[in-house]
């Protein structure tokens, strides 16, 4: 892959990601269910919901988000900072080196599947009432 290509699929990546937000429908899930543990299982994964919470937030609908998945505003800005800090890089504005291995060091992303496996499990139990999902 040329470096050109790179930084193309590096820009492309995220905003893909909030295009497919912004074309899901939240108040109506779709047909097929994508998420893996939830085919296999049954139950809802600690990211169940995310998608939709994202898609409310695009449409500026802040409690119903917080309803599909509390951490879904925390995503969003991650998904619109990655955005910013790759096509500052792509263009060549900075270089953000510290903030890729950052993003690349795996404790950030294990700590955050924690939490959101706790949230679920709260979930699950009861205690915390999202009747969204």
């Amino acid at each position: 892959m040329t470096k050109h290509s790179e930084m193309i699929v590096r820009v492309a990546a995220p905003i893909g990601a909030l295009c497919f937000c912004a074309v899901t429908d939240p108040s109506n899930p779709p047909p097929i269910i994508l998420c893996p543990f939830r085919l296999l299982t049954g139950y809802p994964c600690p990211f169940c919901g995310m998608t939709r919470g994202v898609s409310s937030i695009l449409r500026g609908r802040l409690r119903d988000a917080l309803e599909f998945h509390f951490f879904a505003p925390l995503v969003f800005a991650g998904i619109v900072g990655w955005i910013v800090i790759e096509t500052g890089r792509a263009a060549g504005v900075w270089r953000a080196e510290r903030l890729r291995r950052l993003a690349l060091d795996p404790a950030p992303w294990l700590g955050f599947l924690i939490v959101c496996t706790i949230y679920v499990g709260l979930r699950w139990c009861g205690i915390l009432n999202c009747s969204r999902i």
